[in-house]
């Protein structure tokens, strides 16, 4: 039986790690925080503590207007998931002050961890069902005037959280927010890359290796600067994953670039 459902957990952001975090993996972790690769790599770690299937971080500017931007997301169905279901889950007022109440109740310099499924009349309950989401763990901290509030989505195959995962997480999730608020200072809300800068953006403009790319090459590539996965790219594109497998490697090769990370970097420093 579920007994623990909407228990919640405050922390300080200031604790320490467990000592049996690996430091290498940690500091690795925080390399990759302005990367375009940091949100898989983030769920990868969480998931050493528990199975999460997705995750996806919401950004208020103003408690007092809550308007929550989705700021990053990764997971097996996250790239369509928050993207789908983000808008619906804003629109409601109802939701919107729910999201401005978990971070009014964050202390200072400290963060709460909320485990959660909604009610059969909440709006969000059919979006669960129809997706296989049974539950979700929440972290919400406090930035300025406003904060940021991350979830963790746990499907239907993998049953409810046990007290010793949910334990695990505990202890990882304050980190995982912490790097998750760093992110978005370092490089904001949404996509990594400005939106005048997507590598369609450079080879319509004919700039460097950019101008080698088709169109659906340069297409795929933009998606990938975003962040998004094969799968959520494919998605998006209505082609398969094996087809946008393909483009990226071609478009890489054309490129010189091995990874996201050095498409990014690519991007980011081509000529103006």
């Amino acid at each position: 039986m579920y007994r623990s459902l909407g228990a919640k957990y405050v922390t300080r952001m200031s604790d320490k790690p467990p000592a049996s975090l690996h430091r290498d993996r940690v500091a690795a972790l925080a390399a990759a925080v302005p990367e375009a690769g940091f949100g898989a790599a983030l769920l990868d770690y969480i998931r050493d503590a528990a199975e999460i299937a997705d995750f996806g971080v919401f950004y208020i500017s103003d408690l007092n207007r809550p308007e929550p931007v989705l700021s990053i997301w990764s997971g097996r169905m996250s790239d369509y998931w928050f993207n789908r279901n983000a808008r619906t889950i804003a629109s409601f007022d109802s939701l919107r002050q729910d999201f401005s109440d978990r971070i009014g109740k964050a202390p200072p310099e400290g963060l709460v961890i909320d485990r959660w499924h909604p009610p059969k009349n909440d709006p969000r309950a059919r979006i669960y069902a129809r997706d296989r989401v049974i539950e979700r763990v929440s972290v919400a901290s406090r930035i300025g005037r406003g904060g940021l509030v991350s979830f963790y989505l746990r499907g239907v195959e993998s049953g409810w959280l046990t007290d010793a995962e949910l334990t695990r997480l505990k202890t990882v999730l304050p980190l995982a927010h912490e790097l998750i608020g760093l992110r978005h200072r370092i490089v904001g809300g949404g996509a990594l890359l400005p939106p005048a800068r997507t590598p369609s953006d450079l080879r319509t403009n004919n700039l460097g290796r950019f101008a080698e790319l088709t169109p659906r090459e340069a297409e795929v590539c933009d998606h990938a600067a975003r962040g998004l996965s094969v799968s959520g790219t494919a998605l998006e594109l209505g082609i398969s994953d094996n087809s946008v497998r393909t483009l990226r490697k071609r478009a890489y090769r054309r490129l010189g670039v091995a990874s996201t990370a050095q498409l990014t970097a690519l991007v980011l420093n081509a000529p103006r």
